[in-house]
């Protein structure tokens, strides 16, 4: 059995730019642009909040696509690939959870808004990816494992798209804003500090998924030398 687990180059380039940007991005938004006084510090929340959302929405939308490549080829390898990013969807969906009402109370006065669109939505989603572990774990056949776990990708990833919608296609009668990018009303230093966050959390979700994508690899070759030396 052969397995790859590393490009040398891709790792020293990767690591080089997340040790670069992702250090100076948190000092950045903690420090560089002015906070909203009515939330005064706690604002300063949001730069992460949205960061890791966008990471969580775009994460399960990564993982059905290497399922539907699954479900067409029947390759270990695009069920092993879609199996992390929804590891790493449901890590970062947990740190919008643990973050967000952090923000909520500091601008809406409440942790949670039962009456938002997008907060339901999103808890819906974070139910979604806690299933697609209980149920992937639940089926023990090898064959039916990856090709149920596909269908439940996909099922995460529509839920996902309907979390980006909430506040876009549907009248949301909640305090959620509407889309940062819509507004136009960032000052140039929140701007920076934004977007230069939005690249280093997607640059520790890059690393996350080497390291987890590499450690699944390991388990798998593991494995196949067991049942090869039980044999």
């Amino acid at each position: 059995m052969k397995v790859k687990l590393t490009s040398v180059f891709f790792d020293y380039t990767l690591g080089f730019l997340f040790l670069t940007i992702f250090p100076f991005s948190v000092y950045t938004s903690l420090y560089y642009p002015n906070v909203i006084l009515e939330q005064g510090l706690s604002h300063r929340i949001f730069y992460f909040h949205v960061s890791v959302a966008w990471v969580a929405l775009y994460g399960p939308v990564l993982s059905a696509f290497f399922a539907i490549l699954y479900i067409a080829r029947k390759n270990e390898f695009w069920d092993t690939l879609s199996y992390t990013s929804s590891k790493i969807s449901l890590l970062f969906a947990i740190g919008v959870l643990f973050s967000g009402p952090i923000w909520a109370k500091s601008a809406w006065g409440v942790p949670w808004d039962w009456s938002d669109a997008r907060l339901q939505s999103f808890f819906v989603l974070v139910v979604s990816l806690f299933s697609y572990f209980i149920f992937r774990n639940l089926v023990t056949n090898p064959v039916n494992k990856p090709l149920f776990s596909s269908y439940l990708s996909i099922l995460c990833a529509l839920n996902a798209v309907i979390t980006w919608g909430a506040i876009r296609w549907i009248e949301n009668p909640g305090n959620h804003p509407g889309s940062v990018l819509g507004k136009g009303g960032m000052d140039q230093d929140m701007r920076f500090a934004f977007w230069m966050n939005i690249i280093a959390y997607h640059l520790l979700f890059l690393m996350l998924f080497r390291l987890t994508y590499r450690f699944e690899k390991l388990k798998i070759a593991y494995d196949y030398l067991r049942d090869s030396a039980g044999e």
